[in-house]
């Protein structure tokens, strides 16, 4: 049995930021049957405050979103679609530069982290289950640096997935790509695994106006990418599964509800008491919403409304709208290389439910060296091609 999805529409900051929502909700109201854990014990009360309050944020961001890519598809005409063969997404130039500067970020960080460990320390943290040990080296002393570059590693395994499946190039740098996405993974975080997965469905169906799925191999990719986030959950979190008396499944299932939930339980209590949170930073916000301790990227929502009150609704309607023109301008060029930099902008939008990755790190490194690697090759060519 196979379903057709108008896969056009999906893939976009301002549906695929409503998609993260809703999932965000459902999760928030699934039952717990007794033995899942969601990252609260009391579900905060949906009330007029919070319903209104919440309707606006999210219209807000979909509205800025959705018209950002109109203007942005607007300013670049369909007579300019880049041609270039250095831009093209299947150039191996830009290719090969996003996969030396991953490798110099994960080279980079594998030193940091045995730097301050040693192997055999590295192999009993692993064994115990606590994998985020070696995570957590990274940032002492943590200052931007090489190390910083590991986080490209989706551009290159992304363009690696892609030719993988729709080419069927099992090439020694595919192959490489793919395993360093592992390490990276391993080692750093599951966002990139995420943010990768996600890049490549947006490659794999740009220019489609929809496709037709089989419900049986999606599942089987579901079950798939469960049991790798399950395991990785375990790598880091044994412990505190085995406190609670979770199995490997059971871990699992409550690590994504969690995950998905819990931003949505915070922006519901936090928009209750919006006004007591205008200027506050940390976790004050924790004083009116039940959430576990452990969790710390609760809500983008309230985040942004202890860091800067009510300069937080402009704030973020020009983020949108600035995220979605970029969006709409770099993919209107047609299947160039800056579809990386489009993927990126999408998982932005799809995590803007719970935090403003806009503003961090990660999304700085993929937005410069995104955008300027294929823009100083394209450079570099046509100056070379001036003098001769």
């Amino acid at each position: 049995m196979k379903l057709v999805l108008p896969i056009k529409s999906i893939f976009t900051p301002s549906s695929m930021s409503m998609v993260a929502v809703t999932a965000s909700f459902i999760a928030w109201e699934f039952p717990t049957f007794g033995v899942i854990l969601k990252g609260f014990t009391r579900k905060e009360a949906l009330d007029v405050t919070s319903i209104v309050m919440l309707l606006c944020w999210y219209s807000m961001i979909f509205i800025c979103f959705f018209v950002g890519q109109k203007l942005g598809g607007f300013f670049v005409s369909p007579t300019a679609r880049s041609d270039d063969p250095v831009l093209s997404l299947n150039s191996n130039a830009v290719y090969y530069g996003f996969t030396l500067i991953s490798a110099i970020g994960i080279v980079s960080t594998l030193y940091a982290i045995f730097a301050n460990l040693s192997f055999q320390q590295a192999l009993v943290f692993i064994s115990l289950g606590q994998t985020n040990a070696l995570k957590e080296t990274l940032y002492e002393e943590y200052h931007i640096g090489l190390v910083s570059l590991r986080y490209v590693v989706v551009y290159p395994a992304s363009i690696a997935l892609y030719r993988i499946i729709r080419q069927k190039r099992y090439s020694a740098v595919n192959l490489f790509n793919v395993l360093m996405l592992g390490v990276s993974t391993f080692l750093s975080m599951r966002l990139i695994l995420v943010a990768t997965l996600m890049v490549t469905g947006f490659l794999l169906t740009y220019g489609k106006a929809r496709i037709r799925i089989s419900i049986a191999k999606v599942a089987l990719f579901s079950g798939l990418i469960f049991l790798i986030l399950s395991a990785l959950n375990i790598s880091r979190n044994a412990g505190y599964y085995e406190r609670n008396s979770l199995s490997f499944g059971l871990a699992g299932a409550s690590e994504i509800i969690t995950y998905a939930g819990s931003p949505f339980q915070t922006a519901v209590g936090s928009a209750k008491v919006a006004d007591k949170l205008a200027g506050f930073g940390g976790d004050e916000y924790r004083d009116w919403v039940d959430i576990a301790p452990a969790l710390n990227t609760n809500s983008a929502f309230t985040l942004l409304m202890q860091q800067m009150g009510a300069w937080s609704w402009p704030y973020l309607a020009l983020v949108c709208l600035v995220m979605g023109f970029l969006f709409g301008a770099m993919s209107s060029l047609g299947k160039t290389i800056f579809l990386l930099p489009c993927g990126a902008i999408i998982y932005g939008a799809a995590e803007l439910w719970r935090l403003d990755l806009f503003q961090t790190g990660t999304f700085i490194v993929w937005s410069v060296i995104g955008i300027g690697l294929p823009a100083a090759l394209l450079l570099m060519r046509r100056m070379m091609h001036f003098v001769t």
